[in-house]
């Protein structure tokens, strides 16, 4: 059977033009090469994957990775409790804020340490620690913070606690679209280790750039922080806010691994945020993301994520 089969071969290849067996066998071989460098890069893809990438349900924020901070991340766990007297000594000296410490992260000649305000306003932040690697010590006096950020983080606080009830109704909302829809938050626990920053709630981000909020609020801060709900409401009453000096960044994630961002749920939260009123003024943007974020920056930049932001906001006046 094998030598019929043999010479059926010979004779069929003998019926073909001069090299037609070989050109059968060149385009066989040229699939196979396209099929393995299909495999190679799915492979490749596959491994940037599992070296940062991580489902947001497993994210804990404590992945979070600074360059060259191994070192220094060292020293600082070992020296914790030093670090985190300093730390909350500089945030009460320098901004009349209690603060209690959730996560340090090692960088080149120092460590970021992330910090949660006690109480109200509340907001996420953070400030750095100076290290010496050679004398393996922290340098308490020298805690620093990067111009404003602060500064931002405790207006956010502060625009989210006089728009309480405001902020409630998206609140609401978001609350019942991750129940009716397979969509899924980022956990509180990540973003009290690194992953929130200004006022952070599972659901959104809320940014501050100055303008009217900073010139009623901020030095009063400083000045007196014991003041009631009320007090810091009237400050604001009657003025006029820019929606461009407020922004609220919302972001939720496919509640399933391997799942592309859905559509059309995300076309439709798009109308209802458009639509709805009773929000406080600022400029809105939504990101849907497929199940998945950067362990080691708590970003997800993939371009399947859907997207309405700059400079298509949502715009509540």
């Amino acid at each position: 059977m094998t030598k019929k089969r043999l010479l059926l071969t010979g004779i069929l290849c003998s019926a073909l033009l001069l090299g037609g067996c070989s050109a059968l066998t060149n385009s066989n071989d040229e699939t196979g090469k396209e099929n393995e460098q299909k495999a190679e890069k799915k492979t490749e893809e596959e491994m940037i994957e599992d070296k940062y990438f991580v489902s947001v349900q497993d994210y804990t924020g404590k992945e979070y990775t600074l360059d060259n901070g191994e070192e220094t991340d060292k020293i600082a766990e070992e020296n914790r409790d030093e670090v985190e007297r300093a730390i909350k000594k500089y945030f009460k000296e320098e901004y009349k804020t209690e603060v209690k410490v959730h996560n340090i992260v090692g960088a080149i000649d120092g460590a970021t340490v992330f910090v949660e305000s006690v109480g109200k306003p509340h907001f996420y932040s953070y400030a750095i620690i100076p290290i010496d690697k050679d004398k393996k010590e922290v340098d308490s006096e020298g805690v620093w913070s990067q111009e404003g950020q602060i500064d931002a983080a405790i207006l956010s606080g502060l625009y989210a606690w006089i728009y309480e009830d405001e902020f409630k109704k998206l609140d609401h909302y978001l609350d019942e679209k991750v129940k009716e829809y397979p969509i899924v938050s980022i956990s509180e626990k990540a973003n009290q280790n690194g992953a929130g920053n200004y006022h952070t709630t599972p659901y959104y981000k809320l940014v501050i750039y100055g303008g009217i909020v900073q010139e009623k609020l901020l030095d009063e801060y400083l000045n007196n922080t014991d003041r009631s709900k009320e007090e810091w409401v009237s400050m604001l009453e009657g003025e006029s806010i820019n929606p461009a000096m407020v922004s609220v960044l919302i972001q939720l994630y496919m509640e399933e691994p391997d799942v592309e961002p859905d559509k059309e749920i995300f076309d439709e939260m798009v109308s209802d945020l458009s639509d709805m009123d009773g929000l406080p003024v600022a400029k809105y943007s939504f990101l849907l993301h497929d199940n998945t974020i950067d362990k080691t920056n708590a970003q997800n930049n993939k371009e399947n994520t859907l997207e309405r932001k700059a400079p298509n906001y949502i715009i509540k006046e």
